[in-house]
C-alpha cells in the first residue's frame, strides 16, 4: 500500500517542492525489516497529502487545453483522474475520484472491472467531457480494442461490455493504453472511497440486467441456471476459469489444454449469477451436457437448426461435434431424412474419336409411339428411330442397322430397362466386343447425354408438329438441324465433327458458291500447261489472215484490223463487208505490199 502511494507522489514530483526531504520517513519505513508506522511517517504522510490537493499540483479546467480521463480497476474499487495538457506539455491534474465496488461488482472479470472504471470516470465527469474531444487512457489492452474507433465491438463480448460500448459511442476520444506504472489512478483504485454520485442512463441501467433472467423465460423445464450454478462450482475447469476471470490470468504457458481454450476468450468471457457465460451463451458443466443436448434434439431438428438455438443459449468445446453426433445417431432421424446434398457432377471421361461411345435409351410414349434414341458422345451426332416394340430382338434389328452405317462402338450406355439386360442383348454386345455400363435405378442423370436429347427432342419436335407439320416431317426436320447447328459443349456442329464436313442445308443457298481451292489450282496448271510460245500483236490497219468457220473447204480469210480490244489478244477484223471477233491464235499476219 506504501509503495502504491509513492508511486502516486512520484507521478507528480514535478509539482512538489522538498519531496524527497518530506518523504524520507516514508521510505525509511520501507527498509525497515519489520513495518513500523512512526509519528514521523504519519507527519510526511498528511503533509505530502495536502501538497498534492494545493493549486500548485492541481490545474484548473479549460476548454482550450486537451483534455486527459486516467482511468483504473482493482479488485476493491475504480478510480479516475481527470488531468489538462498544458501549451509546454506538461499534464496537471483537474480532479481525482475513486468509488469502492459493490459486492457483485466485485465479481466482474478484470476486463469487466476495467471498463467499468471508464464508465465511471466518464459518469463522473460527464458535465467536463460531453460536447468535446479528449484523450481516454487505460491500462488494459484488450480494451483498446473493444472500446477503440478502428474496430467493431466483438461480437461474442458480454452483453455489458456491449451496452457500455454503446453508451460510449455518444462521445468524441481516443483511447491509449498506458502502463500501469505510469497510471496516475492506479493508488486511488486501490484505496477507494465511497461514492454516493448518481447518474441515469438507459444503456447502462439496462447493462445490469441479467442475461440469465432472459434465459429463464425459455420452455427451457429440464435444465434451469441455478443448476449451471451449482454443477459449475462443481467443475475443476469452469471453476478455474472463473478464478481467473475474477483474479487475472497466468500465463498461457503454464494453463493445459482444456484451459487454452479458456485463454483465447478470455476478453470475451464474463460471470453472471455464478454462471460462465461467452458473450450471451452460457456455458454449460460437463456433467449437463448430455441433458441439455437430449433436450436439444428432441424436436429432431436438423444440425444447422440445433446449431442455430446452440448459439443463441449455450456453449461448451465440443458441441459442434456433439449436435453431428447425435443426429447421426437418432435411428428415427435416419429413417426420415431427405435425399443427401448432390455431390458435384462428374462427367463420363471424354471420348477420343466418334463412334466411341453411344448413349441410347427410350423415348415415349410420345405421340403414341415409341423411339429409341441414340447420341454419340464424342461428335453429339444423334439418331431416333420409331419402334413398334421395344424387345430386345427388335431393338438389336435397329442397332444391326445402325452398326452396319457406322460401325461398332468401344463403349454403349443404357439404363436398367428389360431390353438392355436381356441376354439376347448382352450376347450379342458381348460377340461384338462392345462394353455395356448400367445407370443405377432410378437416378438417369448417369445416363445425362441420352436423358438431356430425349427433353431436347420431345419440346421442339412438340412445337414443329404444332406449326402444322406431321410426325415424320417434324422428326426430319428437327434431327436436321440438331446434326448441323453448333453445339454448345463442343463448338462446332455434330456434322462435322462426325464427317469432317459441314453438310449442306437449306440455308446454304443464301451464300454466293465458293470457287474450291482445288478448282482454282487446276485452273492455274491449265494456264501453265496451255500457254504457247508465240508471241504477236496487230496494229490498226494491218492486214491479216483470220480463221473462217463458214466454209469448210477454205480455212483462212483475208482481213484488215480495225480495232484492238484487248492487246495482244483480242481484235475486230473486217472481213468481206463485215466486222468480226478474233482471237490472236485465230489469227495470222501477211504481208502489206
Amino acid at each position: 500500500m506504501l509503495r502504491s502511494f509513492l508511486g502516486k507522489v512520484n507521478y507528480y514530483n514535478r509539482f512538489l517542492k522538498n519531496m524527497a526531504t518530506i518523504l524520507q520517513p516514508l521510505y525509511n519505513c520501507l527498509k525497515n525489516e519489520k513495518f513500523i508506522w512512526t509519528p514521523e511517517c504519519e507527519k510526511a504522510f498528511l503533509k505530502i497529502k495536502e501538497a498534492l490537493t494545493k493549486t500548485v499540483t492541481l490545474s484548473h479546467y479549460s476548454n482550450d487545453l486537451p483534455v486527459i480521463l486516467s482511468c483504473d480497476a482493482s479488485d476493491c474499487g475504480v478510480a479516475a483522474v481527470l488531468s489538462v495538457r498544458s501549451e509546454d506539455g506538461v499534464v496537471k491534474p483537474v480532479a481525482y475520484a475513486s468509488k469502492k465496488l459493490t459486492d457483485a461488482q466485485i465479481k466482474y472479470p478484470t476486463i469487466e472491472k476495467e471498463a467499468f472504471s471508464i464508465i465511471f470516470g466518464i459518469t463522473k465527469f460527464y458535465e467536463y467531457l460531453f460536447g468535446r474531444t479528449f484523450e481516454l487512457q487505460t491500462d488494459n489492452a484488450a480494451l483498446v480494442t473493444i472500446f477503440g474507433p478502428k474496430k467493431g465491438i466483438p461480437k461474442m463480448a458480454c452483453r455489458r461490455l456491449q451496452h457500455w460500448a454503446i453508451f460510449l459511442s455518444g462521445f468524441n476520444y481516443t483511447i491509449h493504453h498506458i502502463k500501469t506504472d505510469c497510471n496516475p489512478a492506479d493508488y486511488l483504485s486501490r484505496n477507494p472511497t465511497p461514492d454516493d454520485s448518481t447518474f441515469s442512463h438507459p444503456v447502462l441501467d439496462s447493462s445490469e440486467i441479467s442475461v440469465l433472467k432472459f434465459l429463464s423465460l425459455s420452455n427451457f423445464e429440464t435444465v434451469n441456471w441455478k443448476m449451471v450454478e451449482q454443477e459449475t462450482k462443481k467443475c475443476t475447469t469452469l471453476s478455474t476459469v472463473m478464478r481467473y476471470c475474477t483474479d487475472g490470468w497466468p500465463d498461457k504457458t503454464m494453463l493445459n489444454e482444456e484451459l487454452k481454450s479458456f485463454y483465447e476468450k478470455q476478453n470475451e468471457l464474463s460471470i453472471d449469477q455464478g454462471c460462465l457465460l461467452w458473450g450471451t451463451r452460457v456455458i454449460i458443466p460437463k456433467s449437463l451436457q448430455n441433458l441439455v443436448m437430449n433436450e436439444l434434439h428432441a424436436s429432431h431438428f436438423g444440425i444447422n437448426r440445433m446449431k442455430q438455438i446452440a448459439r443463441s443459449y449455450f456453449w461448451w468445446k465440443t458441441i459442434d461435434k456433439d449436435i453431428t453426433d447425435i443426429t447421426n445417431a437418432c435411428m428415427i432421424c435416419l429413417e426420415n431424412r431427405k435425399a443427401p446434398e448432390k455431390v458435384p457432377l462428374t462427367p463420363w471421361p471424354q471420348a477420343h474419336t466418334v463412334w466411341e461411345r453411344l448413349h441410347a435409351d427410350f423415348l415415349g410414349p410420345f405421340c403414341g409411339k415409341m423411339f429409341l434414341v441414340v447420341i454419340d458422345s464424342f461428335s453429339k451426332w444423334p439418331e431416333a428411330y420409331l419402334m413398334s416394340n421395344i424387345t430386345a430382338t427388335n431393338t438389336l434389328k435397329v442397332f444391326k442397322t445402325l452398326f452396319a452405317r457406322y460401325g461398332y462402338p468401344l463403349h454403349l450406355v443404357v439404363d436398367n430397362g428389360t431390353t438392355w439386360t436381356s441376354t439376347e442383348f448382352k450376347d450379342y454386345c458381348k460377340t461384338k466386343n462392345i462394353k455395356i455400363s448400367y445407370t443405377p435405378p432410378y437416378y438417369p442423370a448417369t445416363n445425362g447425354a441420352a436423358e438431356r436429347f430425349v427433353q431436347t427432342f420431345k419440346s421442339h419436335v412438340k412445337k414443329i408438329i404444332a406449326s402444322g407439320k406431321s410426325l415424320e416431317e417434324a422428326i426430319n426436320l428437327f434431327l436436321f438441324d440438331y446434326r448441323t447447328s453448333v453445339n454448345r459443349a463442343t463448338g462446332v456442329s455434330p456434322s462435322k465433327l462426325m464427317y469432317q464436313r459441314e453438310l449442306r442445308t437449306r440455308f446454304s443457298l443464301l451464300r454466293p458458291q465458293p470457287v474450291s481451292a482445288r478448282l482454282q489450282i487446276n485452273n492455274e496448271r491449265l494456264v501453265e500447261f496451255s500457254r504457247g510460245k508465240r508471241k504477236v500483236t496487230f496494229d490498226v490497219g494491218m492486214k491479216v489472215m483470220v480463221r473462217d468457220y463458214r466454209d469448210k473447204k477454205r480455212k483462212w480469210i483475208a482481213g484488215e484490223v480495225k480495232e484492238c480490244l484487248t492487246p495482244g489478244v483480242t481484235y475486230m477484223v473486217q472481213v468481206e463487208g463485215r466486222t468480226i471477233k478474233r482471237h490472236v491464235n485465230q489469227m495470222l499476219a501477211i504481208s502489206n505490199n
